[in-house]
């Protein structure tokens, strides 16, 4: 509720989607901070979408860019990253092809890819929206 200066923060473990089920008809903008270490800042949108019949929710509807290799160092890291990827004649050009994978695409967002990932994490989670750590 409110304007930009109406923030709260929360703590990712404690909130589950459900919980965002009053927000009104505008869209709710969210800034997720994911691996604290590396601040990798997510801007998510939730936007409220009349139930369509046989789709499983929740869901993404859009995106923009493959996510980067798990650890590559943040922002900065991933800049250098993409610099050698692109470039045949960087130093680290190859290491960064073999690091990542010969699948790996830095502009491809597969819709369907991160639908299955958001489903797989939900039948983990139980039902819950929560992720459980067994040992």
């Amino acid at each position: 509720e409110g304007d930009w200066s109406d923030r709260r923060t929360f703590e990712a473990s404690d909130v589950r989607l459900c919980d965002f089920a009053t927000y009104g008809p505008a869209p709710l903008i969210i800034f997720y901070e994911y691996d604290f270490g590396d601040s990798w800042m997510h801007v998510i949108e939730l936007t409220r979408k009349a139930k369509e019949p046989g789709v499983k929710y929740p869901r993404c509807v859009a995106g923009s860019r493959r996510a980067p290799p798990e650890d590559v160092g943040g922002p900065s890291g991933y800049f250098d990253f993409l610099e050698a990827w692109h470039d045949t004649r960087h130093q680290d050009h190859k290491d960064m092809r073999r690091w990542a994978g010969r699948t790996f695409n830095p502009e491809r967002f597969n819709l369907d890819v991160n639908n299955k990932a958001i489903a797989k994490a939900i039948r983990h989670s139980k039902g819950s929206y929560r992720f459980r750590f067994e040992p």
